[in-house]
């Protein structure tokens, strides 16, 4: 097993490589999101490694999550991005305080300046973004024909909210979700359009379109499918969250 281990860790060091290239360019006032769209693509393709062990008695329906690997990925750039611009922030990586644990924590000179919820996919929380969503969800459960109610859900992910503004002594506007797309909120057939699904973020979160970082405007936009980098649409609001938690 030392050879799996030996294999693990040099993964996660190109991982730390590349978020502190991106590091390096965020300190000189560059773009990164369009090279984090690939980054992110690569990782979706690197987690459908198992697909190549499918033959006639052996087969997988769904690739690995990357939750994981995306969370370790943007919590490098950030510590990167503060020893160049020697920022002083202490990155907290799913740390647990009490029956708390954000994905990703800032802290500096012991008091917490931004929490970060990484969303690889927002599938498994559509209501939260599509009121759409939530209304066909609504009926289904007034009809019968389902147990879920989106009212819940939403709940449940303020509730998760509200509790980060308690333990860590922070404004709500200091709370953040990373977002690389809208794929599995957005279908192919909606009318919607990008500004209708952020104005239901805004409500549902009770916070500004600003605390939302997404990355591609792209609606159709799936990353794990093999889509050109032409059709990334990225859009800056990484590198204004980026601008604004550095102030």
């Amino acid at each position: 097993m030392k050879q799996l281990n030996e294999i693990k860790t040099q993964y996660y060091k190109i991982l730390d490589k590349e978020s502190r290239a991106l590091a390096r360019r965020l300190s000189r006032n560059l773009l990164v999101t369009p090279l984090l769209l690939v980054r992110i693509q690569e990782l979706y393709s690197s987690a459908k490694i198992e697909r190549d062990f499918q033959n006639d008695n052996f087969e997988t329906a769904y690739h690995s999550p990357i939750s994981s690997d995306l969370e370790f990925f943007i919590s490098r750039i950030l510590y990167h991005y503060s020893r160049i611009k020697k920022l002083g922030w202490k990155i907290y990586l799913r740390r647990q305080v009490g029956k708390t644990c954000p994905d990703i924590r800032i802290d500096k000179k012991d008091k917490t300046i931004a929490v970060i919820e990484v969303k690889a996919i927002a599938g498994w929380i559509q209501p939260f973004f599509n009121s759409d969503r939530a209304k066909k969800d609504m009926l289904r459960m007034q009809k019968g024909t389902s147990t879920f109610d989106p009212r819940d859900l939403i709940k449940r992910v303020n509730s998760q909210l509200i509790k980060y503004v308690k333990t860590f002594h922070i404004d709500k506007k200091r709370i953040y979700v990373f977002l690389p797309t809208l794929a599995l909120v957005h279908r192919s057939r909606s009318k919607r359009v990008l500004k209708d699904y952020i104005s239901d973020f805004v409500k549902n979160s009770k916070l500004s379109k600003d605390n939302l970082i997404l990355l591609s405007g792209n609606l159709n936009l799936h990353l794990s499918s093999d889509a050109k980098r032409s059709e990334h649409s990225p859009t800056n609001s990484f590198e204004k969250f980026i601008a604004a938690i550095s102030k």
